[in-house]
């Protein structure tokens, strides 16, 4: 993935609820997906979240939004 930028992933209204689902569902406070994208577009230098930490069975639900919805989803918790 040499020089491949990632940035949010463009997200409609029922990608939007399935992130939200699968927050609650793994009990992160934030899902976050990238994709593939436009190095212009605006991000921020970094998040001041965290990774959660999650069982092998939230991960597969991670990865099953993943194969739903395209990109690549990260659960953040806040930081302490």
């Amino acid at each position: 993935m040499t020089g491949q930028t990632w940035t949010w992933a463009r997200l409609d209204p029922a990608h939007l609820a399935l992130v939200e689902e699968t927050e609650r569902a793994i009990g992160a406070d934030f899902v976050v997906v990238y994709a593939p994208g436009d190095p212009r577009r605006d991000m921020p230098a970094s998040l001041p979240l965290a990774p959660a930490p999650l069982s092998d069975a939230q991960v597969e639900q991670l990865r099953g939004l993943e194969a739903k919805i395209g990109g690549v989803a990260v659960a953040y918790k806040r930081p302490d």
